[in-house]
């Protein structure tokens, strides 16, 4: 039984369905091929339920997709899935033959007058020749209330009797890759207990960032008598310039450390996905404004996280975000005012304390 599936996008968008995959093909002992981007190839192939991975990137050049496109249809299936609704997924979903082809339906909507009119992508007369089951998903500024992304994919194949649950979604690092690089990493810092902190560019917009970030840090590790890990992947912002002046790094590239104080604050600058997902896996609490990598990663790991959002990103973020152990902090209010970054961290502590997250 050969099973194909199709996933070109974001990591994110396959780590929340990572699991209804492997829980497949413990039920099917099936084989199983994912097309996917180069960029999720570097999980995926470290997935040892996945027997083949057929790379697609939308750069290649024409012929380059067509040996792509004659590669994937040369087999016959019997399920084929398209979870990422783009239309080289969708041709090539549409040439193959399966007994079962799944697929996604994209929503949007016009107002004329007070009545909505909802637009799909594809249409649901070509939705008709492409599968014989799918579901809709909202597109992003149209999301008007809340659902659950992960628990549609489990609709969408729910006649398959899979046991997957909506509280169980993640398939991640399972094999512990860069365990020993860690467990290094932690012992040169000399510490065990920590708060991480993932910094990127979506910090940027908080109120007095620039400046206040190192004392607010220092703050919040005196108040709950922790070790502060900060990690951040090749971060150009102006905050993180003037953080990484103050603070002990180390560089996770040539795991070299460069200790500037005695601070218990310290930078792990640049580390790879895998190093990312062990000191996730191991913090007491995790803390970021949405990162992917750590809200996927505390997921995977049932580690506590809090997400720093602006009030109109609630509704949106919180449609694939655990459902447990997630917890949201504000940088904006309903009338777009930004929270200054004081305000912000002495919410963090409070919640930590009454929590006893630490």
């Amino acid at each position: 039984m050969n099973i194909i599936f199709f996933n070109t996008v974001a990591l994110g968008d396959y780590l929340v369905h990572s699991k209804l995959i492997k829980d497949f093909k413990l039920k099917y002992k099936c084989q199983i091929t994912a097309v996917c981007s180069p960029y999720n190839s570097r999980i995926i192939k470290f997935h040892d339920h996945i027997d083949e991975i057929i790379l697609y990137d939308p750069k290649w050049s024409f012929y380059k997709k067509f040996k792509t496109l004659r590669k994937i249809i040369k087999k016959k299936y019997y399920l084929s899935i398209v979870f990422d609704c783009k239309k080289f997924s969708m041709l090539s979903n549409f040439l193959l033959k399966a007994k079962y082809k799944r697929g996604v339906l994209m929503q949007k909507y016009k107002m004329i007058f007070s009545y909505k009119f909802f637009i799909f992508y594809p249409i649901k007369i070509i939705a008709f020749f492409l599968y014989d089951k799918y579901v809709v998903h909202k597109r992003v500024k149209y999301i008007d209330k809340h659902y659950y992304l992960p628990a549609t994919w489990i609709e969408l194949l729910s006649d398959f009797k899979i046991s997957t649950s909506v509280n169980d979604i993640y398939y991640f690092n399972n094999k512990k890759i860069n365990e020993t690089e860690k467990k290094f990493l932690l012992k040169k810092l000399n510490i065990k207990d920590y708060i991480l902190l993932h910094l990127d560019h979506k910090w940027e917009d908080i109120k007095d960032i620039n400046f206040d970030f190192y004392s607010n840090l220092l703050n919040l590790s005196l108040t709950t008598k922790k070790n502060i890990l900060l990690t951040s992947y090749d971060n150009k912002s102006e905050y993180f310039k003037f953080l990484e002046k103050k603070i002990n790094v180390f560089y996770a590239k040539t795991f070299v450390f460069l200790k500037k104080n005695n601070q218990n604050i310290f930078l792990i600058k640049d580390p790879d996905i895998f190093l990312q997902e062990r000191l996730i896996s191991n913090s007491s609490l995790n803390i970021s404004c949405h990162s992917g990598i750590l809200v996927h990663g505390s997921g995977a790991n049932k580690i506590e996280l809090i997400d720093i959002l602006n009030s109109g990103e609630i509704s949106i973020q919180k449609c694939w975000t655990p459902l447990n152990k997630y917890s949201v902090i504000l940088k904006s209010t309903n009338n777009s005012d930004k929270i200054n970054l004081r305000s912000i961290f002495n919410k963090i502590s409070k919640k930590i304390l009454k929590h006893n997250f630490v």
